[in-house]
């Protein structure tokens, strides 16, 4: 092999490792990190509660995202699908709502809640 091809295929494999570090490092959160996503999914439950409803289907698909997202420890993503949930109706892209409420209904608000709290459960075990 020419020396431009080995270097060429060296410098492609550092920059996978370095992307794959960059990856990692995003999956290291700190408590603090943590205990806000926590708080953010028990003020949307908190809300749905003195609201005395149950999640649309766009809050339902986003909750069940971000506690997916919380549970593999990428906190980062459950984050984003959590200000997601909270977007109004208004703002909603219209194409993705309708793929939204394509899908049957599955959670209600008190079936996320006990998700929720049986994640917290095991967090406080470890």
């Amino acid at each position: 092999m020419s020396r431009a091809i080995l270097v060429s295929m060296s410098s492609k494999r550092d920059d996978a490792i370095q992307q794959a570090d960059r990856i990692i490092a995003k999956a290291r959160y700190s408590a603090e990190d943590k205990l806000t996503l926590q708080a953010m999914f028990e003020t949307i439950f908190d809300r749905l509660h003195s609201l005395q409803r149950e999640p649309d289907a766009w809050e339902e698909a986003h909750l069940v995202q971000a506690l997916g997202y919380m549970e593999s420890g990428m906190c980062d993503r459950a984050q984003t699908e959590l200000e997601s949930c909270l977007l109004p109706t208004a703002q909603r892209p219209s194409w993705r709502e309708t793929q939204i409420k394509k899908n049957p209904r599955r959670y209600t608000a008190a079936r996320l809640r006990l998700r929720f709290e049986g994640f917290k459960a095991a967090m406080k075990v470890r």
